[in-house]
């Protein structure tokens, strides 16, 4: 696994430092995806160097990637599941919260992840076998199992506004049961962050694999839980998910939110 993890870790910090020139030099275009969905040049550019240093060290692993340029359909025993730019909204807009996300798929769950921010330079590794790491020092979750006085994060259904009542109803819900609630835009760092103990907790609606499988490995490295939202194991590609640092915590906020 270490291999694995050598090689992802190689094309995270390359895509990283696409990202740094690109804050300082700007991005050649931005495009539109879909209702508040952009992808950008840089998206593109980090994209094709994670996938080239994988191929080279890995050829025998596909690639699922954001971007569509990987070939991976994520129904094989062992894939890269890559976001070359996690929080693309606001990079677009300069607010300093965003990363590459870079994560290795074994039968279904993720095994090995590393989530890159290049910002504040903060390298998370992790996963089955390995320790969880914040660069090259251990982490751990905060081990909070109540949700009273928990801090946690979120993300707000900005593109699928038909979970926007339901999100709602959680939200309030959550705000009355937590100490506090904070909503920062890249799902990626968000499970980092919990893994790190900044946050005690996570939920989400709407994510897609590539958002989910470097944090979700990475956390449970540093000793936290994860569902979806029924409480079952589908959170890499049922697009929702709820993170803990123990699994009291992920329990309780699910039933809280849900």
């Amino acid at each position: 696994m270490q291999a694995y993890l050598d090689a992802m870790t190689e094309a995270a910090l390359e895509a990283g430092r696409i990202l740094r020139r690109a804050r300082v030099e700007g991005t050649a275009w931005v495009e539109a995806k879909g209702a508040n969905d952009f992808v950008t040049a840089t998206d593109k550019a980090c994209e094709a160097a994670v996938k080239a240093i994988l191929a080279l060290r890995c050829p025998d692993v596909p690639l699922l990637a954001e971007e569509g340029s990987g070939t991976a359909t994520g129904q094989e025993g062992r894939f890269f599941c890559v976001d070359p730019l996690d929080g693309t909204n606001n990079f677009v807009r300069g607010l300093p919260v965003y990363c590459v996300s870079v994560g290795l798929i074994e039968d279904g769950a993720p095994a090995l992840g590393v989530v890159y921010d290049p910002v504040h330079d903060e390298l998370f590794q992790g996963g089955k076998g390995l320790p969880a790491t914040l660069n090259g020092n251990p982490i751990r979750t905060s081990g909070r199992r109540r949700l009273e006085g928990a801090f946690v994060a979120t993300g707000f259904p900005f593109k699928e506004l038909d979970h926007l009542d339901h999100y709602v109803k959680g939200f309030r819900q959550a705000a009355c049961a937590t100490g506090g609630i904070r909503r920062c835009g890249a799902a990626a760092l968000d499970l980092c962050w919990t893994a790190a103990g900044r946050f005690d907790g996570f939920w989400e609606r709407g994510l897609w694999p590539w958002d989910v499988a470097a944090g979700a490995a990475i956390l449970r490295a540093a000793g936290g839980h994860l569902t979806d939202f029924s409480g079952g194991e589908d959170f890499l590609f049922g697009r929702n998910v709820v993170a803990g640092a123990t699994r009291d915590l992920a329990s309780a906020l699910r039933e809280c939110i849900t």
